[in-house]
């Protein structure tokens, strides 16, 4: 599907308890592809697990998705595979335990494996990691990482944050632009006997041909790239005023409070809190120590931030240079994982639950009050607006709802990927996607036409 207007038309697969067994051979691999004559990358949106213990991925081809391969709370082994020309990561992963061999993963968006969230026991072994720009992420995750070869990557091939445990050995890395490995101090890593030029370590052989039936000539993120990431700027529902906050890399928070907009940045080499000009886009920067935040909120008094990675809301405020950690307190059901959204209702704190059904009510001392359940479920991000909440997932893709959490409208998005809603009592605003390694424009302030459903 390459039309905004019409959000659920984009394909999916998803396994949600059960199990998938695509099973080929090196002679008959299984492909899930797009259906067109002329397919490009995002022409449907993936294969999606949740929940789900022995479905076997072997010797298939996944191609020109959103994402290739997630799963969420399972265990999915992949091996004899290729995944390639995916808008984002080739393989994504959250509190999954799986293994990755004898694979060949090539020119994805972003990473071709990205581990965030407490994976445990992850095998990588065996594969060929080639022509993209990164290869693979870990966050908050446990890898081992061996007999793989790297070659030819934009940047780097390896990096790690958010105090991943990682076993890198016996692997190949070759033509690297920038650095092989790149792990932050809050991770450990034990490295040997890896080959960065010396032809100690063989390039694994596969038994089965990489065939390119459409070659798409791109790497996703290319200038060249054929995706519209960006959407009309102007619909019945919506028109995009005005487009800010270049060179801030992208993120996942957003708030309008005192004349301000404020927003984590995940450029560099730290989660930065920044506070922008509306009207001239330009900023400030305020140093931070949180690890993944996610989701953002103003009392009136202090802000409250969402830390995905360490499933707690901190309370804090600013000083001249930094972030000031007042306060923290436990998500409700952490065991579940991380959620993403955050806002003030003006009493209670409102967290986007992990699943989608809806928010939970907390109060300022980290009590669970309550939940509201959103009509159609509700995506990652959300503001109130003092009478109504607007959420991504609903109706048209941007969901207007009650406190009860009704659809009463909504409005198409502006560009891809929402993850984060501001309010300043007359337009929203949004943080987008967009593309991901774009340093482009990624807060769009938004008029909103007619909601109505």
């Amino acid at each position: 599907c390459r039309d905004y207007r019409n959000p659920y038309g984009m394909v999916e697969i998803g396994i949600n308890g059960g199990t998938l067994i695509a099973q080929g051979t090196a002679e008959n691999q299984i492909y899930f592809t797009s259906n067109t004559d002329d397919p490009i990358n995002g022409d449907w949106s993936g294969i999606m697990f949740f929940n789900s213990f022995g479905s076997i991925l072997d010797y298939i081809v996944v191609e020109f998705s959103m994402m290739g391969i997630a799963q969420f709370d399972s265990s999915v082994n992949i091996s004899h595979s290729i995944v390639r020309w995916v808008n984002w990561e080739g393989i994504y992963a959250e509190r999954s335990t799986f293994t990755v061999e004898n694979c060949t993963l090539y020119s994805n968006g972003y990473h071709e494996i990205a581990l965030e969230q407490y994976n445990h026991d992850v095998l990588i072994k065996n594969n060929i990691f080639r022509d993209g720009n990164f290869a693979l992420h870990s966050e908050k995750s446990e890898v081992h990482v061996e007999g793989n070869y790297f070659h030819n990557y934009r940047h780097i091939a390896i990096t790690a944050g958010h105090e991943s445990n990682l076993t890198v050995i016996y692997n190949k890395f070759e033509n690297i632009t920038e650095e092989e490995m790149m792990i932050n101090l809050d991770c450990t890593i034990v490295e040997y006997g890896n080959d960065m030029g010396d032809g100690s370590v063989p390039i694994p052989e596969m038994d089965y041909p990489v065939i390119e039936w459409h070659p798409l000539g791109y790497i996703p993120c290319d200038p060249e790239d054929r995706y519209s990431y960006v959407f009309d700027p102007e619909d019945e529902t919506r028109r995009v005023v005005k487009r800010i906050g270049k060179g801030l890399s992208f993120g996942w928070t957003l708030l309008y409070a005192e004349d301000y907009l404020w927003r984590f940045t995940f450029g560099g080499e730290s989660h930065d809190f920044v506070k922008v000009d509306p009207e001239t886009g330009t900023f400030q920067i305020f140093n931070s120590t949180l690890m993944n935040p996610r989701g953002l909120a103003w009392d009136g008094l202090n802000f409250w931030v969402n830390d995905f990675s360490l499933l707690k809301i901190f309370k804090f405020t600013i000083n001249e240079t930094s972030v000031i950690i007042l306060d923290s307190f436990d998500i409700p059901e952490k065991e579940k994982g991380g959620c993403m959204g955050l806002t003030f209702d003006g009493t209670y704190l409102c967290l986007t639950k992990r699943d989608g059904s809806g928010v939970y009510k907390i109060d300022t001392n980290g009590n669970l009050v309550g939940s509201i359940d959103f009509s159609g479920g509700i995506g990652q991000a959300i503001v109130w607006t003092g009478e109504f909440f607007w959420a991504t997932g609903g109706g048209r893709g941007i969901g207007k709802f009650t406190t009860d959490g009704v659809l009463v409208g909504s409005i198409f998005p502006v560009a891809d990927g929402t993850w984060a809603i501001a309010w300043d009592g007359e337009y929203l605003w949004t943080l987008q996607r967009t593309c991901e390694l774009w340093d482009d424009d990624k807060i769009f302030q938004i008029e909103i036409l007619d909601s109505s459903m």
